[in-house]
């Protein structure tokens, strides 16, 4: 830029210059043809009024060189063809035939042969008279060609000198202007490209207040706004990021071509896919779920899709899928957002919901069934068959324990997960639980002929719920009495490990099956369920069980054998 500002003004200057040379040049011949034009006059008058000039050569000789050289001029008088007969150039007649400065000639010269004298570059020329045959007369300055050629240099070599010094000055002061300019400009330059990177910290410094440090500081400013701009959408997508990243539930989103634009983590646990790896693609070739390409097309059209989708591969899932368009604020469709929920869960739960009431029903009719029959059969007679009737009784007794057992059970359990997470722990002495829950069994222990071992710590204590512990401990030793043969061996053993209170009930009985070990915990659930009922189980006993030790914290877990016995492991948390 100062390069330029540099060729403007030399271009300025040199055109300047030109300018100043011509003019003053111009004005320089005008002024002295003004003058010359006056002596011209001059000369004429003086030798109009001078009669022997007209008369005689010699005579208008002498008066042209007295005129010459108080005028301070060249004159030349010259035949109206151009000859001259007078020129003050010689100081003598031009041509004359005679070596007198004023020998007498006639006024008409009829055999003159003086030369044609060039005209000077600067001279005036007129008639000496009106008379159509006068001789011309013509003033210039003395020694005009080399005198004004002395003055052009002059005129030339002062302009030049003024226009070098003026160009010197002139660049100096373009030069600082043009630095002043251009070195805001190109740091705007240079913070634009810096910007352009991605560095939106950098600042022009402004020196000045003039129209550049304005345009510099409103630059600056823009940068500014430009950098908060920039940090405000950087801050909301990390927000979204981590949204999306922190969603329980999957993100799709793609473009109006159905290629995937969005794939948060969730989405990549349910299909077992990495985001990057799916980018741009089609969902299909992501997800290999052709229903979930039919909602996002749907989606895509215009449509708000609702379904229940499953997943079979890679782990069998029940999805919600939620699809629906995103438009531009022309309303145009962009693109379409998908949200996936795992339902499998829910539907499990469910599926327990709908079986454990199917089941309660049915638990809770068998002996509401019983106690009908035999009531009608009282009620048709056999209430007076003294035998009969104590047979029904002792049958009705039987059916009433177990409804009260039944419904009791279905309390607790209810009451035991209404109460998840927050147990009344306090800090108990095991080993004086466990006496009391053993008191409780013995009579069935001495009845079947059980052996009981006992392994527990004096000093062991654990936090928990009274009641609930008790529940807990009577269910698995009332189990453990249960599945055991007569003459069969039932051990209690407890432990400190780990920070937590570790309780193992073991027996000697028939034992469970690996594929139903896990699902004895459910509700209703009998591995024989002929040897259950006639045993006076009601099915929720190692539900409740679970239950309550999953409220304190704590867990309960089978190890078991066909054939050899079970081992039912209690962990609670430690006083």
């Amino acid at each position: 830029m100062t390069l330029t500002y540099l060729a403007i003004t030399l271009l300025s200057t040199l055109g300047l210059g030109l300018f100043l040379v011509v003019t003053v040049r111009q004005a320089y011949l005008d002024e002295r043809r003004d003058m010359l034009k006056a002596h011209a006059v001059a000369v004429r008058s003086e030798i109009a009024a001078s009669p022997e000039a007209t008369h005689s050569t010699e005579e208008l000789a002498c008066l042209v060189q007295r005129l010459s050289h108080s005028l301070g001029t060249h004159i030349i008088i010259t035949t109206s063809t151009g000859q001259a007969i007078v020129d003050t150039a010689h100081g003598n007649l031009h041509n004359a035939q005679t070596d007198k400065p004023c020998a007498p000639v006639q006024t008409r010269c009829q055999d003159c042969h003086g030369t044609m004298p060039q005209p000077p570059p600067l001279s005036v020329t007129e008639p000496l008279s009106d008379d159509a045959e006068s001789f011309m007369l013509t003033v210039s300055p003395p020694h005009s060609g080399a005198g004004l050629r002395r003055v052009m240099e002059r005129i030339r070599s002062a302009t030049i000198v003024a226009l070098l010094v003026t160009l010197l000055v002139v660049s100096l002061i373009s030069v600082r202007v043009a630095s002043g300019i251009a070195s805001p400009i190109l740091g705007m330059n240079r913070m634009a490209r810096r910007m352009a990177e991605g560095d939106l910290e950098q600042r022009v410094q402004v020196g000045t207040r003039d129209e550049v440090g304005e345009l510099a500081a409103s630059f600056n400013e823009m940068a500014e706004r430009i950098r908060r701009s920039v940090n405000a959408l950087a801050e909301e997508k990390n927000k979204l990021r981590t949204v999306l990243e922190q969603m329980a539930d999957g993100i799709i989103v793609t473009n109006a071509a159905g290629r995937i634009l969005v794939f948060n983590p969730a989405c990549e646990e349910v299909f077992g896919v990495a985001a990057a790896t799916v980018l741009d693609q089609q969902v299909y070739g992501a997800t290999f779920m052709p229903d979930l390409q039919r909602a996002i097309q749907r989606a895509l059209q215009g449509e708000s899709v609702v379904e229940e989708m499953r997943l079979r591969y890679p782990q069998p899932m029940v999805l919600g899928v939620y699809a629906s368009p995103f438009r531009d604020g022309e309303g145009h469709t962009q693109g379409a957002i998908v949200l996936i929920q795992d339902r499998t869960e829910l539907r499990r739960i469910a599926e327990l919901q709908r079986d454990f009431i199917a089941n309660a029903s049915h638990e809770l009719r068998t002996p509401a069934a019983a106690i009908h029959a035999t009531v009608e059969t009282l009620l048709d007679g056999a209430k007076d068959d003294p035998a009969a009737r104590d047979h029904f009784i002792a049958a009705l007794a039987r059916e009433s324990e177990r409804l009260t057992a039944l419904t009791t059970n279905l309390l607790d359990l209810s009451r035991i997960e209404a109460a998840a997470g927050s147990p009344q722990a306090t800090r108990l002495d095991l080993p004086a639980v466990l006496a009391d829950v053993l008191e409780l069994a013995r009579p069935a222990l001495e009845s079947r002929k059980l052996a009981l071992e006992t392994a527990v710590p004096a000093d062991l204590q654990v936090s928990a719920d009274r009641v609930q512990l008790t529940q807990i401990l009577t269910n698995l030793v009332d189990n453990a009495v249960k599945y055991t043969p007569d003459g069969g061996t039932i051990r209690v053993e407890g432990r400190l490990e780990d920070g937590c209170v570790v309780v193992a009930v073991s027996d000697t009985g028939i034992g469970i099956a690996p594929a139903d070990q896990e699902r004895i915990f459910e509700r209703f659930y009998r591995v024989d369920k002929a040897r259950s009922r006639a045993l006076g189980g009601t099915g929720l006993g190692l539900a409740i069980a679970r239950e309550a030790a999953e409220a304190h914290g704590g867990s309960l877990t089978v190890a078991s054998e066909p054939g050899k016995g079970s081992t039912f492991t209690l962990k609670l948390p430690a006083a």
